[in-house]
């Protein structure tokens, strides 16, 4: 299986310290490209931190909401007469960097080219089955009223849902980030500059032997859909970072999408202050919860 890259990560990362290469370019109106300031090195997975991560809960933060929620609907089941508890969600893992930009490690490449490494996902806790009612009432599939007591809208987990999000202001539509993650990598790639970068890849990748577009026309070649690497896939995994390494690819990458990020977040200041504003009360809201439990 092939390793695709990640448009929305759960944590940010810790970003790499600032470099000396400057991008430069005049101020331009928003259909121009962004002026960049800087390129920061990217050695690691770990060092791509992008505007658009800091409005996006940490793994801690869902981890703590997560079991706020699962409180609450425990609470609610009570008031319907149940004795199953919603067990504790497992905790949502840390992040190990963003796979946005493709292959960055070279010991990890030489093992295992472009197929991505296993993960340890943690096992989910075990406890005992809810009867077929307590289900209903906890997933709000099914009846609306049980014993004469309206069930929630969604159920218990709904409504747990629903009261984490009490004070959260409006904000940016969840499927409109998204689409604004995503419109930023595609204007990155397009960019003058990132062409340049990619050029520079090509050329270094040709000097060893092989031909390709860009880093995805080499992560996604079907020849490596297979179970486990073959030694060509990865000979061209390892020239792939190598040559990325050598023209400070992902360097610049992360620069200019930065730099578009940033021009979208001062187009849309006021959703994104409320964003963050709601960031803040959700994970109050939890906090409370789970300090009154």
């Amino acid at each position: 299986m092939k390793r695709a890259h990640a448009l929305l990560l759960v944590a940010a990362a810790v970003a790499g310290v600032a470099g000396t290469i400057a991008l430069t370019g005049e101020d331009h109106p928003s259909s121009a490209a962004p002026q960049v300031a800087e390129v920061r090195p990217v050695r690691s997975a770990k060092d791509i931190v992008l505007p658009l991560d800091r409005y996006q809960h940490s793994p801690a933060d869902l981890t703590t909401i997560d079991r706020a929620a699962a409180e609450l609907a425990r609470r609610c089941l009570r008031e319907f007469g149940q004795t199953w508890a919603a067990p504790d969600p497992v905790p949502v893992p840390e992040s190990t960097g963003s796979t946005r930009y493709g292959v960055m490690d070279l010991a990890e490449v030489s093992r295992l080219g472009y197929h991505p490494p296993e993960s340890d996902e943690p096992e989910p806790q075990e406890g005992p089955e809810p009867s077929p009612e307590a289900k209903m009432i906890y997933t709000g599939k099914g009846m609306t009223s049980i014993g004469g007591k309206q069930i929630p809208d969604g159920g218990c987990l709904g409504k747990a849902r629903r009261e984490l999000e009490r004070g959260v202001p409006a904000a940016i539509p969840a499927a409109e980030l998204v689409q604004l993650d995503q419109t930023t990598f595609e204007q990155a790639q397009q960019d003058d500059r990132m062409r340049q970068a990619m050029a520079s890849w090509r050329g270094c990748m040709a000097e060893s032997g092989f031909d390709y577009t860009d880093v995805w026309a080499a992560n996604n070649d079907v020849r490596w859909e297979s179970d486990t690497p073959a030694q060509v896939e990865i000979d061209t995994a390892k020239a792939d970072v190598t040559c990325r390494e050598r023209t400070r690819l992902a360097d610049t990458w992360l620069a200019v999408e930065t730099a578009y990020q940033r021009r979208a977040i001062e187009e849309r200041a006021a959703g994104f202050e409320a964003l963050d504003r709601g960031k803040k009360i959700r994970l109050d809201n939890a906090a409370k919860v789970l300090a009154s439990g």
